[in-house]
């Protein structure tokens, strides 16, 4: 399952309440069809208006029983244990049901056949209404030996063959009802971490185009939150051509990346994006070099790893497939002479390609006519204390230009932070 899942299960405000809740979630596919997106979007928001603590309790009760339906639906006799799990999967299907979710299947007819009696309890038993003769036997024989007993098992197992070929005509709507809940219970996740999270339904671009005002980062904010201080969103549109990203260090430029990348694959995984207002292009791979990549590449340098990884990516631009790319500084690891050679061809060659892309850099003189954005950096006149105050001092806006030198505030950092050398 891709990393933006793992993610998304740290988060406090993301709560599955069942194991088939997260059976669903680890199904998730990268949605690339606009109407499919906009369905489940639309799925979200019907089903935060109609959530409530008795449906999400009733959740909490659902099992995973598909190895039991899948059984029923074989042919095979199901024991009074599995006729249990079908009976409880059916009172609890008709309790989300009757809170809300009247789009599920009506499985009274299952309730009818697991409870004779109608006692409206939540147990199975072989009931003697079941069978005459097995009434008898247990009238009959209140301490049985083992004889009886096992006369009094195949009579129970003759009811049991009975019940299952009953309930195998139900088989697939039982599956079909696993299945929606654990999707509700995702949708209900879903929607309740928009809300915690502050996320927006995306738009989707007509112009092959994204737009984000106020797009954010959740972790970043969250932990930033966490100690007391405030998070700075940005604004950024992009289209089908490379983005070249310069700032300082400690400028925002590997989160915006993340940024970009979460938001992306959160939409396209059907979840609300971190974004004030976002309009979306669909692309059909978010491709990306950010960090270290050795640890995944065993055996090669950094350098080495991340250049067969760049590699893989423009291979990738060329078999016509659209995609996002996210490359941060780039060659980093080499010297500035050829690091800058490095970025200006593979920038060159996204660009060639139509790519929609980010290159961040703090090299200087990469030639060409290339969309370039600047992180605004320090603000004049400020000064810190101390590090923890380094986010106070710093404007993370992204600014257009036309220049092609990287900004210099290596040493008002150094100096800021009050680093000997420089004092």
């Amino acid at each position: 399952m891709n990393g933006i899942i793992d993610k998304i299960e740290r988060l406090e405000s993301f709560n599955l309440r069942n194991s088939v809740g997260r059976k669903a979630l680890n199904l998730l596919t990268f949605i690339t069809d606009i109407d499919a997106l906009n369905e489940e979007y639309d799925w979200i928001s019907k089903v935060g208006n109609v959530v409530n603590d008795v449906m999400e309790h009733a959740l909490c009760e659902i099992q995973d029983i598909e190895g039991t339906i899948h059984r029923l639906a074989n042919g095979e006799v199901l024991d009074d244990v599995q006729l249990y799990e079908i009976k409880h999967l059916a009172i609890v299907a008709a309790q989300v049901r009757n809170s809300g979710a009247d789009w599920l299947e009506n499985l009274s007819e299952v309730v009818t056949i697991l409870d004779p009696n109608e006692e409206g309890i939540d147990t199975f038993y072989i009931y003697d209404s079941y069978d005459e003769q097995l009434a008898e036997m247990r009238r009959a024989w209140k301490e049985p030996t083992a004889e009886q007993f096992a006369a009094m098992s195949e009579v129970e197992d003759r009811v049991c063959k009975r019940l299952s070929r009953e309930l195998k005509i139900w088989s697939t709507r039982l599956h079909d009802t696993l299945t929606e809940l654990g999707l509700l219970d995702l949708r209900i996740a879903k929607w309740q971490m928009a809300e915690a999270e502050n996320l927006t339904r995306p738009h989707f671009s007509a112009d092959s185009s994204t737009t984000y005002r106020g797009l954010f980062n959740i972790e970043t904010r969250n932990a930033l939150k966490s100690k007391g201080k405030n998070y700075q969103a940005v604004d950024v549109k992009f289209g089908n051509y490379p983005t070249i990203v310069t700032g300082m260090n400690m400028g925002g430029k590997t989160v915006l990346l993340k940024s970009l990348v979460a938001a992306q694959e959160l939409c396209q995984y059907g979840f609300f994006v971190p974004a004030a207002e976002a309009e979306v292009m669909i692309v059909d791979e978010v491709l990306v070099s950010i960090d270290d990549s050795q640890n995944h590449l065993s055996g090669l340098s950094s350098f080495a790893a991340e250049m067969l990884t760049v590699d893989s990516i423009i291979k990738t631009t060329e078999r016509g497939r659209k995609v996002l790319v996210l490359i941060d500084e780039l060659a980093r690891t080499t010297n500035p002479v050829e690091g800058r050679i490095i970025v200006s061809k593979v920038v060159e060659r996204l660009k060639q390609n139509g790519v929609p892309s980010f290159v961040t850099t703090h090299y200087d003189g990469i030639h060409g006519d290339y969309r370039r954005l600047r992180v605004k950096g320090l603000k004049e006149n400020s000064k810190i204390a101390d590090i923890s105050e380094m986010e106070s001092v710093i404007d993370y806006s992204l600014v257009e230009t036309t220049e092609e030198e990287v900004p210099r505030e290596a040493l008002r950092v150094a100096e800021m932070l009050g680093i000997k050398l420089f004092l």
